[in-house]
């Protein structure tokens, strides 16, 4: 009976620290006063860049201004409409944080 409680004690505790969660944190949208005028071609593009750090350390701090400047590359005319969502993904002693954003290019 002692062994059988160890054994499930200890598969509990490599469950709970095999699970995994998501969050997102905030969404933040810019750029939505400005009517798209008729007769006019738009597109939607869209760009996400990630963030993964290991028990607190993270090598790439760039990602946010990664994501702005491959969601600018994409447009050749005027971005508008821009939202932007930050979310975290949480592993076993590590996370992603993620940006993704989007916006309509007139």
């Amino acid at each position: 009976m002692k062994n059988q409680i160890k054994t499930f004690a200890l598969l509990s505790g490599l469950l709970l620290l095999n699970g995994c969660t998501s969050s997102i944190h905030m969404v933040s949208n810019a750029g939505f006063n400005q009517t798209i005028p008729v007769n006019s071609s738009y597109r939607y593009v869209e760009a996400s860049t990630k963030q993964h750090v290991i028990l607190g350390f993270a090598a790439n701090t760039n990602y946010v201004d990664e994501a702005r400047q491959l969601l600018i590359s994409q447009c050749d005319g005027e971005l508008s409409a821009v939202s932007t969502q930050y979310s975290t993904d949480h592993g076993f002693l590590s996370w992603n944080n993620k940006i993704l954003m989007k916006g309509i290019c007139i």
